[in-house]
């Protein structure tokens, strides 16, 4: 069973980042057809990545690289980036693991009516590149509103895990009113500076 600290480090992302965020609304916009993928992971477990060097920007680096690295040796790039070589399995393991924390944070978020009161759905595509938001009547909580920092940083670690080079990891969050699918709002990672490796450099 997960732990309290473990919950904790996944949703610390939501608040650290949340005043870096600058949305984009579309409310005229209709809401494109994302596809609901399953909780089943099983095919994910499927994926055969070849040995690769992954370098990714270190505040997207997450807790999955020490699950198959027991020293997460990496060389510091001087520029906000991390590269880590890593073996194919090493890069599967990662890829289900984030995955799964992924399909767990989601059902902790539906299961949440307290933080989360209006949220009906959440869908994304397999390579977690879109997640949609649904909510009853178009309502959005603050927490619900601060959402998109979790999906953002999880999806570009997805993407750049996957081979993505940083610099082209785009997550996009839609938010929908459940009751006619138009779009309330709409954004994606690219409006958070902290995202690009370049803004990273002191």
């Amino acid at each position: 069973m997960e732990n309290y600290g473990t919950k904790i480090r996944r949703y610390s992302a939501i608040i650290s980042l949340c005043i870096l965020l600058c949305p984009g609304c579309s409310p005229a916009q209709q809401a494109p057809e994302t596809p609901e993928i399953s909780v089943d992971l099983s095919e994910k477990q499927l994926t055969q990545q070849s040995d690769a060097d992954i370098t990714i920007p270190s505040i997207l680096i997450g807790d999955e690289i020490a699950q198959v690295q027991a020293d997460s040796t990496a060389a510091d790039n001087g520029d906000g980036t991390v590269t880590y070589s890593l073996k194919g399995d090493e890069i599967d393991s990662i890829l289900y693991q984030i995955s799964v924390n992924i399909s767990d944070s989601i059902q902790d978020i539906l299961d949440n009516d307290d933080y989360y009161p209006n949220i009906t759905a959440i869908t994304h595509d397999a390579d977690y590149t879109s997640f949609t938001i649904s909510l009853s009547d178009g309502q959005m909580s603050m927490y619900e509103s601060m959402l998109v920092m979790s999906f953002y940083t999880i999806g570009n670690r997805y993407q750049i895990y996957n081979g993505v080079p940083p610099e082209q990891a785009v997550t996009t969050v839609i938010y929908v009113n459940d009751a006619d699918h138009s779009v309330i709002s709409q954004s994606d990672s690219t409006s958070v500076k902290t995202f690009s490796p370049n803004d990273q450099i002191q």
